[in-house]
């Protein structure tokens, strides 16, 4: 649920994202980082063309309802809206749609997230390659920058999946239950720091997704921020009967 319905910003967003959803789903080598303060990578509605390997979704779902639903139970792809973030907003306080939005007005811009009746469950999905990598980490920062006097349950979760297709599965340590602030409170950060599973090792494709849900109360404007993928270069096989040749060929 939001602050104050707005169906008219909402359907202007949805009409806007039908006739130009652009974004960059290259898989971006490690280590990897996106920390916001660069304004000029989201300056129009729905167009992630300019933030290499970072797309957002609406998590819009009309046959069903998100409102207090655990994102740990949601696996699936979800929602028909991609590409999709409301940008150069300025007042996270007052702002009242559910979705990806950007935050470029404030002391320290972000992309934040929230829920709402239209945005079932927000996300955004980071790609990368760990092709020759290995000991992969996701870091982030949730920061709570919605000062309004209400104290939902905001509930956040991080998955991964290998490949582009198939099943989310949860990483531990991920999942948070509420990551806003006491009523009236914008400063409340969370760090995760969450080492990736082996599946995720020298692969082409690896795909984290980080994801709100509706809140059953009016929902907080929770910033996903300082955003690190890192992993450690897999060792090259000593390989002691090629290095031989290689001597003996010298030797003459």
């Amino acid at each position: 649920m939001k602050k104050i319905a707005t169906p008219l910003l909402v359907l202007a967003a949805l009409v806007v994202a039908a006739v130009m959803a652009i974004g960059n789903n290259t898989d971006q080598t490690l280590p990897f980082s996106q920390n916001w303060t660069n304004t000029s990578l989201i300056t129009v509605n729905n167009d992630w063309s300019g933030v290499p390997g970072i797309v957002g979704f609406l998590g819009d779902d009309n046959t069903t309802s998100t409102s207090g639903v655990d994102p740990q139970t949601i696996l699936t792809d979800y929602g028909a809206t991609s590409n999709f973030v409301f940008a150069n907003q300025s007042n996270p306080t007052t702002f009242a749609s559910g979705g990806p939005i950007e935050f470029d007005g404030i002391a320290n811009p972000t992309v934040a997230m929230q829920g709402s009746g239209t945005a079932d469950a927000p996300h955004i999905i980071i790609y990368v390659s760990s092709v020759g990598k290995q000991n992969l980490n996701l870091a982030y920062n949730l920061r709570d920058i919605d000062c309004g006097t209400f104290s939902p349950t905001q509930q956040f979760n991080a998955q991964y999946r290998v490949g582009g297709a198939g099943a989310w599965t949860n990483i531990a340590g991920g999942y948070i239950n509420q990551a806003n602030g006491l009523s009236g409170e914008c400063t409340k950060v969370t760090a995760f720091s969450l080492p990736l599973p082996g599946a995720c090792n020298n692969q082409s494709d690896v795909e984290l997704r980080i994801m709100t849900t509706n809140s059953p109360g009016t929902d907080d404007e929770i910033g996903v921020d300082d955003i690190v993928v890192t992993g450690e270069d897999i060792p090259v096989a000593n390989d002691r009967a090629t290095w031989g040749k290689v001597k003996t060929l010298f030797r003459y």
